[in-house]
């Protein structure tokens, strides 16, 4: 008798990222002494804006999934599906540049207590800033300033409130990721520029004293793996352009203390945590703390990959799944049992 299916939505925005051959043959619950045991996870990827979804008064989750412009072979992304999801993994950020916004679809899988990596009360945090930055602050007030360093940053909600900023400093408009809505201004001249572009659109903005770096750094930590990424550019924004270089290098105690506070503080098992290096007086500063939907180091891709399905794996078995729960079907009852929680038929998977 076959294993009954539990349906994981991975949410990816790096389409070439392959998770049905990561979660090819896992099983949560799995006996080895009983082959029956445990649940197949079936895979269904899918970036935001391919994803829509309805939450049911029974805490079931419809999600129709359009077909992907270049999907992977062999997989269900070679046509629109539907079905009733158990688990969601994300990999992406909720909000992003040119009016990307999927917060309804977060919103809509919170309606329904959907499980997931990270939670999604810690995605939901993270679609502003200022909310993770306070964190930040939070860690820094239980820790003290030398063990903790977190960049000094003043918050402004609007343009109007732009008084007083440090001088050379940096300014970040609103919740832009990936280096957007950064500015560098080297003296005050340039402030009422800067006022003028965020009063347009009503953003808020934070500043910070631009730091003169050699060195950039990022400790990853995915469930009890930690990685640690220096980088140097040539470029104010690190993450800007082609010409950066990057190794791996071994992880301080110091910083891995850095990653599981911020763990700790915000409730999450994969983040991201960025610092930068002084060169004048040989001092870092944390800059900020990225959740889930961070960018994975080609090197170690398919090794990080797969920590993040067994840290999946081990959350949903930390459920305590019942089975009695009915699901929703819109086909007949043969065609549901055949195809684990499925609204429609699916044979790829």
């Amino acid at each position: 008798m076959p294993r009954k299916k539990k349906i994981l939505l991975v949410i990816e925005c790096t389409s070439f990222l392959n998770w049905y051959e990561i979660f090819d043959g896992a099983v949560a619950y799995k006996d080895e002494n009983d082959e029956e045991k445990g649940f197949e996870i079936q895979v269904e990827q899918a970036p935001f804006p391919d994803i829509s979804a309805v939450s049911y008064d029974n805490d079931q989750c419809i999600v129709t999934i359009r077909k992907q412009q270049n999907p992977h072979k062999g997989t269900s992304q070679e046509r629109e599906r539907t079905v009733q999801i158990d688990f969601v993994l994300l990999r992406s950020v909720t909000r992003g540049i040119h009016q990307q916004d999927s917060r309804n679809i977060l919103f809509s899988f919170m309606h329904a207590n959907i499980p997931s990596v990270n939670s999604l009360l810690s995605a939901y945090m993270a679609l502003e800033r200022p909310i993770f930055f306070g964190g930040l602050k939070s860690i820094q007030k239980r820790l003290g300033k030398d063990k903790f360093p977190l960049i000094p940053q003043t918050f402004f909600p609007g343009h109007r409130e732009m008084l007083i900023l440090p001088d050379p400093c940096v300014i970040k408009i609103g919740s832009a990721h990936a280096g957007y809505g950064k500015i560098k201004l080297e003296d005050n001249s340039l402030v009422s520029d800067v006022k003028s572009i965020i009063a347009l659109h009503g953003d808020y903005a934070t500043a910070e004293p631009f730091v003169d770096w050699d060195f950039d750094y990022r400790v990853q930590k995915i469930g009890c793996h930690y990685r640690c990424f220096k980088r140097f550019s040539p470029n104010w924004k690190g993450n800007v352009g082609n010409a950066s270089v990057l190794e791996t290098i071994e992880v301080t105690d110091e910083w891995k203390l850095w990653a599981d506070e911020c763990a700790k503080e915000f409730g999450i098992d994969i983040l991201g945590l960025d610092f930068l290096h002084d060169k004048e007086n040989d001092k870092y500063y944390i800059l900020e703390c990225n959740d889930t939907a961070i960018g994975l180091v080609h090197k170690h891709e398919k090794e990080d990959m797969e920590y993040m399905r067994d840290l999946v794996l081990m959350r949903m078995e930390e459920l305590g799944w019942d089975e009695s729960k009915k699901k929703i079907s819109s086909s007949s009852s043969s065609s549901s049992s055949s195809s684990g929680n499925n609204v429609e038929d699916d044979n790829d998977i």
